[in-house]
């Protein structure tokens, strides 16, 4: 234990035990994965001779039948009767007694001699003339007078003996298979076609017998057509466009082969399939992967049982030395938990005199540093907020600090003021530099002390000319009634600094009303102004106004008139501007005082 403390390289061997029951899981899993395999192989081969078996048995049963119809043409006593009765002609009555010594040379010749559980395999026997393919005769009646002219089976079986592929039936769309041979007559003339339909159900019950296949599998034949070629399934429609799998399609195309897939309905599978060429069907054999990986799948289960005790007692003794390893991690982790939520008191104990130890120390003086950053950053920050909210008005601030570069806004109703010192440029030249600054500090610092408490806006000072607006950057309805406000208590901070300086200073103050536009210029020493035909007509307002006299504008008179009292000054010229009508605003009325 006391290397374990000393040193991480030790107990980073520790973690070679996890590494090793890692490997362990490992092993079981590729058993498992080499077990099942094997086993799909094997499936795989028991298939395939499964299918070899069932191939074997139904070219052997398609054989017989041709065997079947081939001896029936060349039975003398069919013949014989087939060919007198296309020497007669239909609907005569020698004709009806031909017809039926036929049917009974068919049944006595073919039936009684070839057993009637051998015979019994052909659905339908039939005749069809050289000419035309006319069935003159079936055991189908029905179809007597049909015409076959273009089947394969008439076509073909005119020169040799021919087994047609399945095919879809022209009348009943019934998957079909057929043989035909020439019918001779007893002289060699070629007098017309035998054919007959063999029973299909007979394939599919070959095919479906359980041989070779478990309990769980099945064999089952599927026509070009991505049909079912079975007895249970024949006239029943679950799939109507096909049955497809890739084992399907690829048996379909002409391949043979076997593997692991999902079969028609979506379960995995392991099969066989191949493609029988003289039948023009697919012969698929599967059964279900969970069955035949069982074997594989329980010595999985058993090695991951096994795998996952002995992980189960190797994990007492790896949580015990991993506790003791990570202790003083976990200490320096809690640590910057809480520093993280923002209290940069802590300090991580220093639990061992190794790495973890060196660590821990090296992160507390970290904190230490980081936490004289972080407050020499928020001084700098409050004093960089305190600055720039003396420079622009707080929303604006908090759009720049947003990464808005460029801030113009319109505003359709302000007002606007402009004050200037009357007789202050003499009254400077009479005093030093300081006194000049400090006067003029001391009263403007009571008119910001005014707007800041009314919500005003200060725009600028410009020499001994202070300008200040209402409804900007937020707008306001009472922008008139408080600029009003203003101006008078501006009137009262000049007669108390004249009073209390013994001085002469008087103010000249211009008032406006109407729409501006604001924004920020500048990039390196903001400044936020505001523009437009308003500021310019305020601004003319002071300075063709009265001493010690607000001067505003029609604009801004029919804002106040209700509240305020006022001398209508009447028409005068303003340059730049013509003649307007102006007021001089002289205080409250009785009434909107009270």
């Amino acid at each position: 234990m006391g290397l374990l403390q000393k040193s991480l390289k030790a107990r980073m061997t520790a973690y070679f035990l996890l590494v090793s029951v890692l490997v362990v899981v490992a092993l079981a899993a590729v058993t498992y994965f080499l077990a099942a395999e094997t086993q799909k192989e094997m499936a795989i081969a028991q298939f395939e001779v499964t299918a070899d078996h069932k191939e074997f048995e139904i070219n052997r049963y398609i054989a017989e039948q041709i065997s079947i119809v081939a001896k029936m043409a060349e039975l003398d006593e069919l013949r014989r009767a087939a060919d007198t009765l296309l020497s007669e002609q239909i609907g005569t009555h020698q004709y009806e007694s031909d017809y039926f010594k036929l049917a009974e040379a068919l049944f006595l010749s073919t039936y009684l001699d070839f057993g009637l559980e051998t015979a019994s395999e052909l659905t339908e026997i039939f005749m069809l003339t050289k000419v035309g393919g006319r069935v003159f005769f079936s055991t189908m009646p029905d179809d007597e007078g049909d015409y076959r002219l273009s089947d394969q089976y008439f076509i073909q079986g005119l020169r040799q003996t021919f087994l047609q592929k399945v095919y879809p039936n022209p009348d009943t769309a019934a998957p079909t298979l057929t043989v035909s041979t020439p019918l001779l007559s007893s002289e060699g003339k070629l007098l017309g076609v035998l054919a007959a339909h063999i029973r299909l159900s007979v394939l599919a019950e070959i095919v479906n017998r359980k041989t070779g296949l478990g309990d769980s599998g099945e064999a089952y034949l599927i026509d070009a057509h991505n049909r079912f070629i079975s007895a249970d399934r024949l006239g029943e429609d679950p799939f109507p466009r096909g049955v497809h799998s890739s084992g399907i399609d690829a048996a379909l195309k002409g391949e043979r082969g076997a593997g692991l897939y999902d079969n028609y309905a979506g379960v995995p599978v392991i099969g066989s399939y191949r493609w029988l060429p003289d039948l023009g069907l697919a012969l698929i054999s599967e059964v279900k992967a969970s069955v035949a990986l069982a074997p594989a799948n329980q010595l999985g289960s058993m090695l991951l049982m096994v795998g996952f005790m002995a992980v189960g007692v190797l994990s007492i003794g790896i949580y015990l030395i991993t506790l003791r390893i990570t202790r003083p991690i976990l200490a320096v982790t809690d640590t910057t938990m809480k520093i993280t939520a923002g209290d940069l008191s802590q300090q991580a104990p220093v639990l061992a005199d190794d790495e973890t130890g060196l660590l821990a120390e090296h992160f507390n003086h970290m904190i230490i540093r980081l936490k004289n950053t972080l407050d020499d950053l928020a001084e700098e920050q409050e004093r960089s907020e305190h600055l720039l909210l003396n420079v622009l008005p707080a929303p604006i601030a908090e759009r720049l600090k947003d990464g808005e570069e460029t801030i113009a806004d319109s505003f359709s109703e302000v007002t606007i003021l402009f004050a200037d010192l009357v007789n202050f440029t003499p009254m400077s030249a009479r005093l030093s530099a300081p006194e000049v600054v400090g006067l003029l500090n001391e009263i403007f610092c009571e008119f910001d002390h005014l707007s800041e408490r009314r919500g005003l806006e200060k725009i600028k000072t410009i020499g001994d000319a202070y300008m200040v607006g209402a409804g900007i950057p937020i707008p306001r309805d009472d922008h008139a009634e408080v600029i009003a406000e203003m101006a008078l208590d501006m009137l009262d901070v000049i007669a108390c600094f004249n009073l209390k300086h013994n001085k002469s200073l008087s103010l000249r103050i211009g008032i406006n009303s109407g729409p501006v536009v604001a924004g920020v210029i500048g990039r390196k020493k903001f400044i936020y102004d505001i523009w437009g035909d308003a500021v310019n007509t305020a601004s003319r307002m002071e300075s063709q106004g009265l001493k010690g006299g607000i001067q505003i504008t029609e604009a801004t008179y029919q804002h106040l008139k209700d509240r305020y009292e006022f001398t209508d000054r009447g028409m005068i010229i303003i340059k730049g501007k013509g003649k307007m009508h102006t007021y001089i605003l002289k205080g409250r009325k009785e009434e909107a005082i009270k």
